[in-house]
């Protein structure tokens, strides 16, 4: 794909994710209830704080590998450190996607937990958007990071999937919103209501394993193709399950801590 081509997918994805993210907030108050700024930030503040300890945990593993081969690493080059660590998630590949996805879970479920707790109801439902919109940020960021700095992939792996790159990229980016927007506010909503039910534990550990099961699938997914650990057809059917699946996830958790706000808060949710 050449410069230009690249520049206008590029911009045609973040106009995308900012439209979707404008429309969300727009649906959200027409359909439910009206949100205010200050829940928004303060859903966006809880989950910067949370990604921020995430991405520390999540990288533990590698440094540990590290840290284990100091001495090739010292004299090694920069090459050499990648492929000991591209050889440790081959080895570990299960593993690691599980870790990758538990850290994800504990700490933006943690974090989002303790950003509704004692607060009125309606709050949840738009910190819960502000956690989506961090998310959307990221994607954005990636996008830019992506034109900054060209990703070297090896020649015989990128002509494995030359076919079925562009369709699990178009799918992946067009659900990453929907995805979003229905998880962290409908998580955030259902956490809420646990705690009001004086059951919030149960609520985390429910939500913790619903956040990990996707970012541990698609952390492997990724992982795999990277690797070059599964041939493209295969890569098809694991992407549609993986699509699939975290799409009826977002959507039962959505609707079930809407409709759990809605009975606790009374007949009329609407404002």
């Amino acid at each position: 794909m050449n410069l230009m081509a690249q520049l206008m997918t590029a911009l045609l994805t973040i106009a995308y994710l900012i439209a979707s993210s404008v429309i969300a907030y727009v649906m959200l108050n027409r359909f439910t209830w009206c949100g205010r700024a200050s829940w928004v930030l303060m859903g966006i503040g809880f989950m910067v704080l949370a990604l921020t300890l995430q991405v520390i945990a999540q990288e533990v593993p590698i440094l540990i590998v590290v840290l284990i081969h100091i001495k090739e690493v010292l004299i090694g080059s920069a090459s050499s450190i990648i492929d000991l660590v591209l050889d440790f998630v081959k080895s570990n590949i299960y593993l690691v996607a599980i870790y990758m996805g538990l850290m994800a879970g504990v700490f933006q479920e943690v974090f989002k937990y303790l950003a509704v707790r004692d607060r009125e109801l309606k709050p949840a439902l738009y910190i819960g958007y502000g956690f989506a919109l961090v998310d959307i940020a990221f994607a954005i960021a990636s996008v830019v990071m992506s034109l900054l700095i060209p990703v070297s992939v090896n020649l015989d792996i990128q002509y494995q999937y030359i076919a079925v790159a562009p369709i699990i990229s178009l799918v992946g980016l067009a659900i990453q919103p929907v995805v979003s927007f229905l998880f962290h506010p409908g998580s955030s909503m259902l956490l809420r209501a646990y705690q009001f039910m004086n059951k919030g534990l149960r609520g985390l550990i429910l939500m913790i394993l619903a956040h990990a099961y996707m970012d541990s699938f698609v952390e492997y997914l990724d992982s795999a193709i990277v690797l070059g650990l599964i041939n493209s057809s295969l890569v098809i059917f694991i992407s549609t399950i993986y699509f699939i699946t975290v799409i009826i996830i977002a959507i039962l958790i959505f609707i079930g801590g809407f409709r759990a706000l809605s009975i606790l808060m009374g007949p009329k949710p609407h404002n």
